[in-house]
């Protein structure tokens, strides 16, 4: 019932378990809560809500997908370009990344340290742009600031991922995430990539309705919780 998530558990320091809920009129709750005793967190998902008042909703997690056509227009902008970490400030990125996860289950939940928060998203940003968990890490610069950035990863042959968005909150009103979105799927396109998905929070309404701006379409609807043996 519960996979141990090693990536997860080794980041954060203790037994952290996951737990996918297929069917939720036969969750088998005491059974669950006896596996769970060999973790200190598990994560329930499932695509359904689950009323419990011994687990806590933290995240209803919706995918946002969009076919990438042939007779797509390449979006290009001066402003925009791909980082460099010779000449870009990667402290930039990781503020930025930072403040992407305002509604992130990791901040919303108080069980989680501010410290190991704001920890997760610099070592998501840093494994994007040094590790090459993304293709391309595109930024959007004004007099030489950057103000804005998407990282663009790819999950299959076909098929890509927004990972990262962000926007400096001082920036916000002039389409630059509109931009950034509109060049990283321009970018998925010249990867050969046929469809492009992004994930956020159901509570993340500035990100939600940029995506359905952007032409994305509501595809996936899953409920979080977390389980903690504190």
């Amino acid at each position: 019932m519960i996979t141990k998530l090693e990536w997860d558990s080794n980041f954060f320091g203790f037994d952290i378990g996951k737990c996918i809920v297929e069917d939720c009129n036969g969750f088998n709750f005491p059974k669950f809560k006896e596996e769970s005793n060999s973790y200190k967190l598990v994560y329930i998902i499932s695509r359904e809500r689950i009323e419990m008042k011994d687990i806590k909703l933290v995240d209803t997690k919706l995918t946002f997908v969009k076919e990438i056509k042939n007779n797509h227009h390449s979006y290009n902008d001066s402003n925009l370009n791909i980082f460099n970490a010779s000449t870009d400030s990667f402290e930039t990125l990781k503020k930025l990344a930072i403040a992407s996860g305002e509604y992130s289950r990791f901040n919303v939940d108080s069980n989680f340290d501010k410290n190991d928060f704001e920890s997760l998203y610099k070592q998501w940003i840093y494994n994007s742009v040094f590790k090459h968990k993304a293709l391309k890490t595109i930024i959007y610069k004004e007099n030489n600031k950057i103000l804005g950035f998407s990282t663009l990863e790819k999950i299959s042959d076909t098929d890509g991922n927004i990972g990262l968005v962000a926007v400096d909150i001082n920036a916000r009103g002039k389409k630059i995430g509109s931009k950034l979105i509109e060049h990283t799927i321009s970018m998925a396109k010249r990867e050969h990539l046929k469809n492009i998905q992004v994930v956020t929070q159901q509570h993340n309404l500035p990100a939600v309705n940029l995506y359905k701006n952007c032409g994305f379409i509501s595809s996936k609807t899953e409920y979080i919780y977390h389980y903690w043996h504190l």
